[in-house]
């Protein structure tokens, strides 16, 4: 998932909050400022049954530009 780190589902905060409080569609406005996230998992599975063995979440932003 992408996105901005202090936004809501891709979407300008306001718009999702009023949305939520009052159970009425307002306008998808796609928020592009703030600070930006992409958040991933890696997955490592036993390719003999497809179960996971071992699951790793990933965030990178300005805090955490890089993993290994």
């Amino acid at each position: 998932m992408t996105g901005l780190y202090d936004g809501i589902l891709g979407m300008k905060r306001q718009n999702a909050i009023e949305r939520f409080l009052t159970r009425m569609p307002t306008k998808f406005e796609v928020d592009d400022t703030g600070r930006q996230n992409l958040g991933t998992c890696v997955i490592d599975f036993n390719p003999k049954n497809n179960h996971a063995q071992k699951i790793v979440s990933l965030q990178i932003n300005a805090n955490h530009p890089f993993f290994n």
